[in-house]
């Protein structure tokens, strides 16, 4: 699979219910499969074919990025809090940048835990991984 290559199409993610315009997707998209290619040592590049779990991934990935990532905030600043007049609500939290990328790297890692590659070496196993070729013991 060439580094290139989208793990989630815009057809795939309208299907499972997104809603962004595929302009919009494409770079939205590209962020997810740059943090999911960071946390798994860009094993997904090398797969035959992308896991439905990426997949799904990926596009819970955009749905937070979308809501409440860096250019999110940026594009569309969403107030929690009004005063006029001496009268005030406040709508509670949102994410900030900050909390939105933790909470993007805690999902990368909980959903991909259990998915191994095409050699059966976990998604996000940390360790050390012999090569494989001819002549290798």
């Amino acid at each position: 699979m060439a580094d290139s290559v989208q793990y989630l199409t815009h057809d795939e993610y309208v299907t499972y219910g997104g809603t962004l315009a595929e302009g919009e997707f494409t770079i939205y998209e590209y962020n997810a499969r740059a943090l999911i290619d960071r946390l798994t040592f860009g094993r997904v590049t090398a797969m035959s074919e992308v896991p439905e779990a990426v997949k799904i991934c990926v596009y819970q990935l955009i749905g937070i990025d979308s809501a409440a990532g860096a250019a999110a905030q940026i594009t569309n600043p969403v107030a929690t809090s009004f005063n006029t007049d001496g009268y005030s609500e406040s709508y509670g939290n949102i994410l900030t940048a900050e909390q939105a990328q933790e909470s993007m790297r805690k999902l990368v890692l909980l959903l991909l835990s259990g998915v191994t590659d095409d050699d059966g070496v976990p998604l996000t196993y940390r360790g050390v991984r012999q090569p494989r070729h001819r002549g290798w013991r």
